[in-house]
């Protein structure tokens, strides 16, 4: 009897796994449709309004201070400077932030879904997550290639 009660949920979470970035390495590969650093970067591309961007702020603040050899920086898909602001203001210094200079190129890469977090190397990029795939094994991979 308690096998029965027990098999909705289960079968719920195989469907709709809670934390999907924790258990696979879901990614994919974008066309390259803009320059990359050289070096060893984390590009988390967002939007100014999103609020899962900017719950992102935290997270990425708590990484960089766990792993200070990483090289983040924030690329906000915006027209304007002034929505600069806010990320600044809340993102550790040694974050970087910059203003895409072509958006729909970067909406494109990010396949449409904010934020998006983009590993890149010798100007090419390895590996882009969305939100709900960027989880430990991502992390993980991050900072063996930052080694």
């Amino acid at each position: 009897m308690s096998l029965l009660s027990v098999l909705p949920f289960v079968t719920y979470f195989g469907f709709y796994p809670i934390y999907q970035g924790d258990f696979s390495q879901s990614y994919y590969q974008p066309d390259p449709l803009e320059k990359f650093p050289n070096r060893l970067t984390l590009t988390v591309v967002v939007l100014p309004g999103c609020p899962y961007c900017h719950e992102s702020i935290h997270f990425m603040n708590t990484f960089l201070q766990r792993e200070p050899q990483l090289h983040i920086r924030y690329l906000v898909v915006a027209e304007s400077d002034e929505t600069l602001i806010p990320f600044k203001e809340k993102l550790d210094k040694r974050i970087q932030v910059i203003k895409s200079k072509n958006p729909k190129n970067w909406i494109i890469m990010a396949h449409g879904g904010f934020p998006c977090m983009m590993l890149s190397e010798h100007k090419k990029v390895l590996y882009a997550w969305d939100n709900d795939h960027f989880g430990v094994r991502a992390m993980d991979e991050i900072i063996e290639r930052s080694k």
